[in-house]
């Protein structure tokens, strides 16, 4: 056991001190700009009687402590009350409260800290509730998303959220309750989009205030309606500009243009062959290949994610696909892209714009794209009688079946025997 007079010598860590007792203490200045809210200038802090104890509960001591300064600042005014007494009485104190539970002990205490501090709040145990407002709802989403990790998603919510400020008002987005938004706000949003935007794009933005109200709803368990749902869009989904798919004669035309270029010829094969989307193609990864069963893993990786959960499936392709890819896989680690050129951020734009120089050179239908490739492959499918669900599992649909929900999913060989249908 370590004694004081062993370490009379030692350096103590940053923040502690050996009180004349032999015991050691946590001690911590409040910043200047927070005593008032604290009613002290230092923040103390038992660490135990021995060296050894000190070592073990600091690191502990030091987050609460560090936990409890931040919680004063950029938080809501619950929060910060609530912080201060935690601070002063401890966690189960400020548990108590925030449930509502005090009993006459702590409401005396209570009575007292706030006559101190000069916090009515505190003093009546009454706090405000918290405000959860549109852009807290939109902070929530992004967390849960991951979206720092994702550069197209983040722009995506960080420009929805300014059309929102500019068509219902900042005050309305960042000060009130999202429960106290009404049908005309999300009226306003859609007049807005409307006048700025096609109606299927006005569609795609309103489709993304809705997830991201509804994943706060459920997530804080919010008794409110997400005014954004069932909005109608005159003109959505019957845009003159809307993709239309590629007949068999242009799919076979566009192919002999890539002939020349490895990447470019694989890239469209698995493109036509299975109709996924083209950023799924370049972000392949090796380990996303399977040449001995000749399928497709479609996944989160390292170069990029999925649009939605179903996104995540396995695509069989033919045996000339997989011939086309052994030259791409080999050589390289499981991490590896399949095509380096592209398997980065923003790589498969690169790459739709280089293969649409070539597309343009037979095709100058505006309406016509690579993207049509996975239009026809819905066509193709509906064609042969492919059921539906198993349709919308290939192309990473939502599918509406309960029974979709439960289980391992359809097999590869199923999936096979429906799509090497249409090759």
């Amino acid at each position: 056991m370590t004694k004081p007079s062993d370490v009379g010598s030692m350096k103590l860590p940053r923040y502690v001190r050996l009180r004349p007792s032999g015991t050691y203490r946590y001690q911590r200045n409040v910043p200047t700009h927070l005593r008032k809210q604290f009613g002290t200038k230092d923040i103390y802090r038992p660490l135990g009687n021995t060296y050894r104890e000190m070592l073990i509960n600091l690191p502990r001591v030091m987050s609460e402590v560090d936990a409890m300064l931040s919680a004063t600042e950029n938080v809501t005014e619950r929060q910060r009350l609530l912080a201060l007494v935690r601070h002063h009485f401890g966690e189960e104190a400020s548990n108590n409260l925030s449930l509502d539970r005090v009993d006459e002990e702590l409401e005396y205490a209570l009575m007292d800290l706030g006559d101190k501090l000069g916090e009515p709040a505190i003093e009546s145990a009454r706090l405000p509730k918290d405000v959860v407002t549109l852009s807290d709802a939109f902070a929530i989403y992004r967390d849960y998303k991951d979206a720092d990790k994702n550069k197209k998603l983040s722009n995506s919510l960080n420009k929805t959220l300014e059309d929102l400020k500019e068509y219902i008002g900042k005050d309305r987005v960042t000060k009130i309750h999202i429960a106290e938004l009404t049908r005309h706000d999300a009226l306003a949003y859609r007049d807005g989009l409307l006048a700025r935007v096609s109606p299927n794009s006005a569609e795609r933005y309103i489709n993304v205030v809705k997830a991201v109200v509804n994943h706060t709803i459920n997530e804080l368990g919010l008794t409110a309606i997400n005014r954004f749902l069932n909005l109608k869009v005159k003109g959505a989904g019957h845009s003159k500009d809307a993709r239309l798919p590629l007949s068999h004669s242009e799919i076979r035309e566009i192919g002999e243009l890539y002939n020349n270029n490895s990447t470019f010829k694989t890239i469209y094969r698995l493109l036509s062959e299975t109709g996924a989307r083209l950023n799924e193609i370049a972000g392949l990864e090796v380990q996303d290949v399977n040449l001995q069963e000749r399928y497709l893993e479609i996944r989160v990786n390292s170069i990029r994610g999925v649009k939605t959960k179903n996104g995540i499936r396995k695509l069989p392709i033919s045996q000339s696909a997989t011939e086309l890819l052994i030259e791409h896989r080999s050589g390289k680690s499981d991490s590896d892209g399949i095509f380096p050129t592209y398997a980065r951020e923003g790589g498969s734009n690169t790459l739709s714009a280089s293969m649409m120089k070539h597309f343009r050179k037979v095709n100058k239908d505006p309406r016509k794209s690579l993207h049509s490739l996975r239009h026809t492959k819905r066509d193709q499918l509906r064609d042969i009688g492919c059921p539906e669900e198993i349709s919308k599992v290939l192309g990473g649909w939502s599918t509406s079946e309960t029974s979709s929900k439960y289980g391992s999913g359809y097999s590869l060989e199923m999936l096979r025997s429906w799509l090497e249908k249409t090759w």
